[in-house]
């Protein structure tokens, strides 16, 4: 149980922070790049570490640790257009009941990305902006709600259409974070 938890919570932590969920990648294989700068550990203003790690093909192992409670997640950089994304979705967690683990659905969150030799920064997609404009019927796309959260439905194209266009738009990508390099 105590493993359970050490992967949940940060999860759950992620979920909380108002990023906009997808069932659907951002990414088809030919929108992946590989940046070797990412490569490495980093720690954010928190002390969270971030470890990536190269994996299979074109993407990354990333082990997200928060308050010494580490989780696992798949990473692929995606290339559209001028902009960088990084598409993150967790791993599935070791657990040895099947029924329990058929009811967690992995979901994909992006984040528009700038990658530098020292530092990595980061914009979460903005769940609230999204919900708003979602509601005032600005942008039209297939999603469910989950409270307050909005969990997309649309398929990647238009997931992609959508990122491209509200990339520079401050208020759906907010001031990113700032990572930093420690090796």
């Amino acid at each position: 149980m105590r493993k359970f938890l050490a992967i949940i919570l940060p999860l759950l932590c992620i979920l909380i922070a108002s990023c906009v969920r997808s069932f659907y990648p951002l990414y088809t294989d030919k929108d992946l790049v590989l940046n070797q700068m990412l490569v490495g550990t980093w720690a954010d203003n928190e002390n969270n570490t971030w470890m990536f790690q190269q994996g299979k093909g074109k993407s990354y192992e990333l082990v997200y640790t928060e308050k010494q409670s580490p989780a696992k997640f798949k990473a692929h950089l995606v290339k559209l257009g001028k902009y960088h994304f990084l598409d993150l979705a967790p791993e599935e967690p070791g657990i040895d009941n099947s029924f329990f683990a058929a009811h967690l659905i992995p979901v994909h969150t992006f984040s528009r990305v700038w990658i530098a030799p020292d530092s990595i920064r980061l914009s979460l997609f903005d769940n609230g902006w999204l919900r708003d404009m979602i509601q005032k019927k600005k942008i039209m796309i297939p999603h469910e709600r989950q409270g307050d959260g909005i969990i997309l439905m649309a398929p990647t194209k238009e997931l992609q259409k959508l990122v491209i266009k509200y990339a520079e738009d401050p208020k759906a990508f907010p001031r990113p974070g700032v990572l930093r390099r420690k090796q």
